[in-house]
């Protein structure tokens, strides 16, 4: 009889703390079941992957998937290339290109750095349930760093917090701040023949969700691959619907906050193709001009440089090795990039790397993402012998498979 008394209050217990943890994150218990599949995309390569020996392996056997572009600005000889040509989604990357612009206008005395920007006009490019954490943790740091003055913040300190927290409201509200502006004499000046400038991520996440399009991510893709000028004035034409149309406005975040894009994680990796694209070797030729002054003037490019340093000063892990280093690096579903300038203490060399994953398989994504491996690769792929020999062995080996498969006949 007490042994029955027993099970019973066990099994009761059980089954009030399976209901209590379940029922209290029933929405993440969900997508969990949803995306069962995609959590194991990848999975063999886990154990393999856990120091970045295995990454480069990784690197190797998926060029799909990476690509690098690495220089030494005192030996332009210096060079690593793996699939550095090869377009690929940039995320917020391409926010970049337009701390760049308020850089130039800042300097030419356009736009006046000091100007105050109300933080409700930032929140009302905030889409429901897409990067709403990195929107609050970024003004939450802003407050605490002092940047915010009666709920408003400088455009200064704003294009400082978005290198820091690559916060999508705040970017949307600095591209529409600068409007209109000529993208086109930005790419020629740069001469950026592939990349594609950026653009407002509330209507590039519109664009791809259910809320906005009931076709599937394939014939979105389909859709547009060929109509990237017509895409371009889409994804704004829907960002301009977000801020200025109520009736889309509040049909739209209805949507999103019941359904969020209302893709599976697989579908929201595949859609990133739709994003603002560039070649690892295009952006490191462009942050080789902003660091050495070309096509852009000190005040401007000291602007830039700064804001990319700002998140990385006074940390020790990296004065260690580096007396000057920025970057930016993204992380969204299966997408991982970075961009950076590091100058060793050792040698004084400077380098600049452009570092692309994507399409990544989602359960290996995770892996990467949670411990910022990609983040730990790139720095070390600056100062590291080791890791650098392995890449430059993987990127020979990768040129000859090309000339291999070039001269194979048909």
């Amino acid at each position: 009889m007490r042994l029955l008394k027993f099970i019973s209050a066990f099994l009761a217990t059980a089954l009030v703390l399976v209901v209590v943890v379940i029922g209290l994150n029933w929405g993440a218990f969900q997508t969990f079941l949803d995306n069962r599949e995609a959590f194991m995309e990848g999975s063999e390569w886990v154990p393999k992957t856990q120091s970045l020996r295995g990454l480069t392996e990784y690197i190797e056997a998926n060029p799909q998937h990476a690509s690098i572009a690495s220089i030494v600005l005192e030996h332009p000889d210096s060079t690593l290339n793996f699939q550095a040509d090869v377009p690929r989604p940039m995320g917020s990357l391409s926010d970049l290109f337009l701390m760049t612009a308020y850089a130039i206008e800042m300097e030419s005395g356009t736009i006046d750095p000091d100007q105050s920007i109300a933080l409700d006009e930032i929140n009302t490019f905030l889409l429901p349930d897409i990067n709403n954490s990195v929107h609050d943790d970024a003004f939450t740091f802003a407050d605490q760093k002092g940047w915010i003055d009666n709920g408003t913040i400088t455009i200064n300190n704003a294009l400082l917090l978005l290198s820091y927290f690559n916060d999508p409201a705040l970017s949307d509200y600095l591209w529409w701040n600068i409007q209109p502006y000529d993208w086109e004499s930005f790419k020629q000046k740069f001469d950026l023949d592939v990349t594609e400038m950026p653009l407002p991520y509330s209507g590039l996440y519109l664009s791809i969700s259910e809320a906005a399009t009931d076709e599937s991510i394939e014939a979105l893709i389909d859709q547009w691959k060929n109509r990237r000028d017509e895409y371009r004035s889409h994804v704004i034409e829907l960002s301009d619907q977000f801020v200025n149309n109520q009736s889309s406005r509040t049909a739209w975040s209805e949507e999103l906050e019941n359904n969020r894009l209302g893709r599976s994680f697989m579908e929201e990796r595949d859609a990133l193709d739709l994003f603002p694209k560039t070649t690892a070797s295009e952006a490191v030729s462009f942050l080789r001009k902003i660091r050495t002054g070309d096509e852009i003037s000190e005040g401007s490019a000291e602007m830039v440089l700064n804001w990319m340093r700002a998140p990385y000063q006074d940390r020790s892990e990296i004065t260690r090795d580096f007396t000057d280093y920025g970057a930016l690096f993204d992380s969204r579903m299966g997408l991982l990039n970075g961009i950076d300038f590091g100058t060793l203490v050792y040698t004084g060399d400077t380098k600049i790397q452009a570092i692309f994953f994507d399409r990544l398989p989602i359960g290996f994504w995770f892996h990467m993402s949670g411990n910022h491996m990609h983040q730990d690769f790139q720095q070390r792929l600056i100062y590291d012998p080791a890791l650098i020999d392995l890449m430059e062995q993987v990127s020979i080996r990768a040129s000859r498979d090309d000339i291999n498969n070039d001269v194979q006949p048909d």
